[in-house]
């Protein structure tokens, strides 16, 4: 039976079914950090949108995602992407009366935001995507990052299931009752689930630190990470993939010099 919260398949799933989980993780992370580097350091619109689309390449072909699972991934950032690109491409007026217009620069500034956004999502979904929690903590773990940031992790990754887990149980005994039976009946369904939600989900982690310290945990969670060895096809890939990108980077930004793009 699949793992499922609010009707979709979770990352974590996705990550222990993909194909790329066998390749090194530390490579992953350190392509995928610099891939997002150069998107939201990149001077044009193209250099972002080929990002996104290659990396949506490899997850889907390399990694064996569904393209349909993955846009739909990919819809929730860009919600509130059109949102923030409505905001910038808007300018009031406040003097001599209120008025509001569009500009051309902030049409272009809104969509150059908007597709360096993109790239770095594409490339944060070509690690989560392709990688556990688990293993990513263990890289940054091995990349001596300060221990507060590592243990944030940790709580995030334990009580975010948590709290699905327990609205998925508290949803489903719901509809076993006919609590979505109507409209007005489904408000109040969702009101009685966010009121209980927080208290139940507190009461569970608690149990579940309190199982940790019994074993003698120190307060720290420990992961068994299978050791995967760095193969040369590996590194190649990924370092032919990173030139590509710098060299359209530096052709483009050469190509368009002096023109709309750069405004």
């Amino acid at each position: 039976m699949k793992h499922n919260h609010f009707g979709a398949r979770s990352i974590d799933e996705y990550a222990y079914s993909s194909k790329l989980k066998n390749w090194n993780s530390s490579l992953k992370v350190l392509c995928s950090f610099i891939i997002m580097i150069l998107s939201i350091c990149s001077q044009n619109v193209i250099v972002p949108i080929l990002i996104a689309v290659s990396a949506g390449v490899i997850t889907i072909y390399n990694g064996k995602i569904h393209t349909r699972e993955y846009l739909s991934l990919m819809c929730i950032p860009l919600v509130f992407l059109i949102m923030t690109s409505i905001a910038i491409m808007l300018d009031f007026n406040f003097s001599g009366g209120f008025s509001v217009k569009v500009l051309p620069e902030n049409v272009y500034r809104a969509v150059h935001i908007s597709c360096r956004a993109i790239g770095a999502v594409s490339a944060m979904y070509l690690i989560s995507l392709s990688t556990p929690v688990t293993e990513i903590i263990a890289v940054l773990g091995k990349l001596k990052l300060p221990f507060v940031i590592i243990e944030l992790m940790n709580l995030m990754y334990k009580y975010i299931f948590i709290l699905l887990d327990s609205q998925a149980k508290m949803k489903n005994s719901a509809a076993a009752r006919l609590g979505y039976c109507n409209f007005r009946t489904s408000l109040k369904t969702f009101g009685l689930i966010c009121g209980n939600l927080f208290a139940v989900s507190l009461r569970r982690a608690s149990d579940y630190y309190n199982a940790i310290e019994s074993r003698c945990s120190g307060g720290k969670i420990k992961f068994m990470c299978q050791k995967k060895t760095i193969k040369s096809k590996q590194v190649i890939f990924f370092v032919v993939y990173v030139i590509l990108i710098i060299l359209s980077e530096i052709l483009l930004d050469t190509i368009l010099k002096g023109t709309f793009y750069e405004q």
